[in-house]
């Protein structure tokens, strides 16, 4: 497995929350491929450059390597290449890479890649979704009413059965354990759809802001919240 792509709800959270629970005897880098514009350089208070922009314009060869010396290294201990923050530049980057990257990274054996799509990069022509080993699909159930997460579970199948016919493997992570339990929602998906793994993720505002940028919450008390748990469970 060397290229995990992300994409769905809360993409980019569990992205790096899949990165935090990540073995410690693997290597890791996450990669923002979001071609609606970056977030994590913002989250984690960083400089925008260099990012996935940079890469595409100094990287000839796409061996790690020359890849390596424009990751950043974020404040949590997480090793990344961020995207660009405007939309323009970052579809921009995504594409780029498309013609220039993604081929090399699908074969490298270390580090394990996490690229973090967007919720809006379902589509399988998003080159990072086409290359990768592995797919996890992130569905977060409606709170509104039954009948409103029903919708968009039809919805989750519709884009899973886009993906499906991409030779990865394909996870679905559900957020939310109401108002439909897993076996419910993996007896609907696999009637509709079928998928390679079925897992729960809690929801956990006080991870989700922690990933995001909050400070003051020790290491110890972060590792003990349901999210961190469930995303190294996932890993």
């Amino acid at each position: 497995m060397a290229l995990v792509a992300v994409t769905g709800d809360l993409c980019t959270t569990t992205t790096v929350a899949l990165a935090t629970g990540w073995p410690s005897d693997g290597d890791v880098c996450v990669i923002e491929a979001d071609p609606t514009g970056g977030d994590l350089a913002a989250w984690f208070d960083m400089p925008v450059q260099p990012s996935l922009s940079t890469v595409v314009t100094r990287v000839s060869d796409g061996s790690w390597p020359d890849i390596e010396q424009f990751t950043r290294l974020a404040p949590v201990g997480l090793r990344l290449i961020p995207a660009p923050a405007r939309a323009g530049e970052a579809a921009q980057a995504v594409s780029e890479a498309a013609r220039s990257l993604v081929d090399a990274l699908a074969v490298f054996r270390s580090p394990v890649l996490l690229a973090d799509t967007g919720s809006a990069g379902a589509a399988p022509s998003h080159a990072f979704l086409a290359a990768a080993n592995v797919i996890v699909v992130v569905h977060r159930q409606a709170t509104q009413s039954a009948r409103a997460a029903a919708v968009r579970l039809q919805r989750l199948a519709d884009r899973v059965d886009q993906l499906s016919a991409s030779v990865a493997k394909i996870v679905v992570a559900v957020v939310g354990a109401a108002p439909f339990d897993l076996d419910a929602i993996e007896t609907f998906l696999g009637d509709a759809v079928g998928i390679d793994t079925l897992v729960g993720l809690p929801v956990d505002d006080l991870a989700a802001a922690v990933i995001g940028g909050r400070v003051g919450v020790s290491e110890r008390r972060m590792a003990r919240l349901a999210l961190m748990r469930a995303s190294g469970d996932l890993a």
